[in-house]
This record gives C-alpha cells, structure tokens and sequence, in this order.
C-alpha cells in the first residue's frame, strides 16, 4: 500500500478503513487486526460477516468466553474472534460508500488516562 495516496474512508472508536488510489487495495486496522484486501475480497468479507448468526455463536462459546463469535482464516491455526459488541462495531466499520464519516469522540470513548489536575 502506498502511502502518500491513502484517503481515510470510515472510522470508528476502535477501527479505521482506507482505500490507496495506487493500488486499489483496502487497509483495515480494528483493535489489533490489520487487514489489506481488494475490492472482491472486501465484498465478499462483507457477505461473509452479514450471514454470520451471531446467535448461534453465542450460544455455543458464550458461557466459555466473552469473546464467542469466530471468524476463520485462511491460514488454520488462526481464527479472528470478537465480542458481539466488537462484530456489530467491525460491521458498521465495513459499511461505508467510498465517503469519509467522521464522528467525534466523546471523552468515554477515549481510551486514555486522564488527570483531574
């Protein structure tokens, strides 16, 4: 991905979207995940997410851990997983139309330390 022709698309508290006029790749960071894909493979990302049963997953995992809904890889041994909180904010993340949404932060969504002093 090339740097200087990056256009911030959509952000959120914990991610962000950006497309490269270059090379037409999309660049995804969410918490600690950082993705890069091409159109197709964004799209078909999306459609993978928007029949995901969040349901289900919680169901099954939710009493074992917070963190319930799986998302596979293509790499085996590597799952991505989320809170039903985090999925529905990495959806909204991924629903954008190629215009940029900034929202301000509220000093709760700041994840910082601050000093009354």
């Amino acid at each position: 991905m090339c740097r200087k022709n990056i256009k911030v698309i959509k952000r959120t508290k914990s991610g962000m979207i950006r497309k490269c006029s270059s090379c037409k790749k999309y660049n995804i960071t969410f918490n600690n995940i950082f993705l890069e894909l091409t159109e197709s493979e964004l799209y078909n990302f999306k459609k993978y997410l928007e029949l995901t049963d969040i349901e289900h997953w919680e169901n099954e995992y939710g009493i074992m851990n917070n963190k319930a809904i799986p998302i596979p890889t293509n790499q085996n041994n590597l799952i991505l997983v989320f809170s039903r909180t985090e999925f529905e904010e990495f959806k909204i993340l991924l629903d954008f139309k190629e215009e940029i949404h900034f929202k301000s932060l509220t000093s709760r969504e700041i994840k910082s330390n601050f000093c009354n002093n």
